[in-house]
């Protein structure tokens, strides 16, 4: 097993090296190029070439190979990412400042069925959670999961439903995609999604999508313990503020514009 997982590792790194040979004074080498230029064999570069090509990632002209559009679009997906969350992180303060009973404040996104934490804030270790940025959780144990998904086309909402395993945490967790729906429902009809300890007994939170445009790209939520909130003050407290922040989030984003590859912030 271990050296199975060593030669997949190897040929990962060869082939970002690949990847990373272009620059915009050669967007187009021959095998021979790339091999001189990462020290890698021209018989793996052959073989690396063929899988790259064969997943999209390059493309060949004669015995040229060039990055494909598909690399591009990754490069500015890494990049507005960052940027959305230097945009998202100053309301986090904000936030916790308006709701100074929660226990944190996440900015998170949806990746197949897990939510992956982007950006967090917390105020007290009353109930510990090993939850830091880049921290997953399954969408179905998280207000966030559920905010993001509130917001897809129904055909995009299934196909993460076909890879979820609704684990079971507690005896408030959601078990079932038939029940899950019904909670994705409630939560496009109010624009607020509820978690009800759900993930860890003592623990409430709330969470609101966050737009560019008219598509989701993420959420805020805010945890908070159940002693000290219900769901009804979630509903009619924090639910409130919450979405007054995350529409002014999404009005921002929604005017950052990428020219060139290279954010910038429009304003009126």
């Amino acid at each position: 097993m271990a050296s199975g997982s060593n030669n997949h590792g190897g040929s990962l790194s060869k082939g970002l090296r690949i990847l990373a040979a272009f620059d915009e004074r050669s967007p187009a080498l021959s095998v021979a190029d790339i091999s001189r230029r990462t020290q890698i064999s021209r018989t793996s570069v052959y073989r690396l070439t063929g899988i790259l090509e064969e997943l999209g990632f390059i493309r060949r002209t004669d015995r040229l190979y060039r990055p494909s559009n598909k690399v591009l679009q990754l490069g500015v997906a890494a990049l507005e990412s960052r940027e959305f969350v230097e945009h998202v992180r100053p309301y986090l303060d904000e936030i916790i400042s308006a709701l100074p009973d929660c226990t944190a404040v996440n900015y998170g996104v949806l990746e197949e069925a897990e939510v992956i934490y982007l950006a967090r804030l917390h105020q007290d270790d009353i109930i510990t959670l090993n939850l830091q940025v880049g921290s997953r959780l399954p969408a179905h144990l998280s207000s966030l999961g559920k905010a993001v998904l509130s917001a897809r086309a129904p055909q995009e909402v299934e196909a993460v439903l076909a890879k979820m395993r609704f684990e079971r945490r507690t005896e408030t967790t959601i078990t079932s995609p038939d029940a899950f729906r019904a909670e994705l429902e409630k939560t496009r009809l109010t624009g607020i999604a509820l978690n009800d300890q759900e993930l860890t007994v003592g623990l409430r939170s709330v969470a609101a999508p966050v737009f560019r445009g008219t598509e989701v790209i993420g959420a805020v939520g805010v945890a908070t313990l159940a002693t000290r909130a219900d769901v009804e003050t979630l509903e009619n407290v924090y639910g409130p503020i919450l979405k007054s922040y995350t529409e002014r989030i999404s009005e921002e984003l929604s005017a950052i514009r990428f020219d060139n590859r290279a954010p910038t912030a429009v304003r009126p």
